[in-house]
């Protein structure tokens, strides 16, 4: 009897946990679809909504474009260009006017801090670089001598830094990386010329956690005027901030989770064809398809399509200040020209080489006809007059120069 009153009661515990699981579990799933479907609200980018939006808003501007191929804007003249007149401006060159963005790393390695100002730092419109502990540097990292309890705490002590500042910084976006990051800001105005920043706007690589939508750290984020100025209107004091939160490493959780009680969702950053943008792993990792902790890939928000990267692709990790260096330089500098016509053509001379030297001949053998002299013949009679190869080569240099200078006059 007493076995069987046991065996009941293990019946009913094991159900008991059973059901309580299961209804944890559907509340979990559904808070999961729940917060997405109030992020996907905010979504701009499904679809071909990015192309059409960007060019929707260019084609407002009031603004004139054309074409020009990269050999022809480094080695030639632009079309309808004047002599002495500049050059138009590149797209790129005009978003940076018109759609400044503050960038802000925090700095844990006094190398990669250097690097970030020689690199890709020089195209945001600020560089606001920070560090939780002094560095004894020439970087100009800042640190506020502030005991912090928590990362939220550091992130929430640098937004209201910022906010103090807003009459000095271009705070009409701002996008928070780590020092291990390389941001593309010419990519990221491409996606935020269409968007409002009196509005409020959050952008990054969207995951969940505890049905919790927010941006992941590892691959930045990005807040418009209006996020911040919601933020400050709450997080406007040292105590608060850090009854904001109380744990190392999940600033990111808290900045989403404090949005999400203001109704703020991160947006879709996905482009045309679903890639993702913004990336929290390096390139080698995301194109030799290595593993993603569970976190960051199984939990994303705006699931990609297959494949990596987008061509517009904002962030990405890159591990150490050599990498950045190099990849800034390819990025940003280095060019290739397939076909050009400018820049793979040697410049035009007054007087061909080979010419050159038979006007050489004349001129110090007094040589009238030489048509029939062949290579070998010319060869002795330098030979024979001149037995230092230098000498010869110095004098058919002085030659050479004489022959252009009359044929510029």
């Amino acid at each position: 009897m007493n076995i069987v009153l046991v065996h009941r009661k293990s019946v009913f515990i094991f159900g008991f946990i059973i059901g309580f699981l299961s209804f944890i579990l559907i509340d979990y799933f559904y808070s999961i679809s729940k917060s997405s479907k109030n992020a996907q609200k905010t979504s701009l980018f499904v679809g071909p909504a990015d192309k059409i939006s960007y060019v929707a808003w260019k084609s407002q501007q009031y603004i004139k474009d054309s074409k020009v191929d990269l050999d022809t804007l480094v080695y030639g003249k632009q079309s309808g260009q004047k002599e002495g007149e500049s050059r138009s401006m590149l797209e790129a060159e005009w978003l940076k006017k018109k759609i400044p963005i503050t960038c802000v790393a925090f700095v844990e390695r006094l190398k990669l801090a250097a690097a970030i100002k020689a690199t890709w730092g020089k195209h945001c419109n600020k560089l606001v670089l920070f560090s939780q502990r002094p560095i004894d540097d020439t970087t100009t990292v800042i640190t506020l001598n502030i005991n912090y309890t928590s990362s939220w705490h550091l992130l929430c002590e640098t937004m209201n830094y910022l906010w103090k500042k807003k009459k000095e910084l271009p705070l009409s976006w701002t996008i928070f990386v780590k020092d291990d990051t390389i941001v593309i800001p010419e990519n990221l105005r491409h996606v935020l010329a269409p968007l409002d920043p009196m509005e409020p706007h959050y952008l990054g690589h969207a995951i969940v956690l505890w049905s919790i939508p927010y941006n992941a750290a590892e691959a930045g984020y990005v807040l418009s005027y209006k996020v911040l100025q919601k933020l400050m209107s709450v997080f406007d004091n040292s105590q608060k901030c850090i009854a904001g939160g109380k744990y190392w490493k999940k600033e990111d959780f808290y900045l989403g989770k404090h949005l999400a009680s203001m109704g703020i969702y991160p947006t879709d950053t996905r482009d045309a064809q679903l890639r993702t943008t913004f990336h929290g792993f390096s390139m080698n990792a995301l194109l030799g398809g290595i593993a993603r902790p569970a976190s960051y890939h199984s939990r994303t928000l705006y699931p990609p399509a297959s494949g990596c990267c987008s061509d517009r692709t904002i962030t990405f990790n890159i591990g150490d200040a050599d990498r950045m260096r190099t990849l800034s330089y390819i990025l940003f500098h280095l060019r290739i020209f397939r076909n050009g016509t400018h820049g793979n053509r040697p410049p035009p001379t007054p007087i061909p080489d080979n010419e050159v030297w038979k006007v050489a001949l004349r001129e110090e053998f007094n040589l009238t006809d030489i048509s029939d002299i062949s290579n070998e013949q010319y060869f002795q009679i330098w030979r024979s007059k001149y037995s230092d190869p230098e000498y010869f080569i110095a004098k058919n240099y002085h030659t050479k120069s004489k022959l252009k200078l009359d044929s510029e006059s």
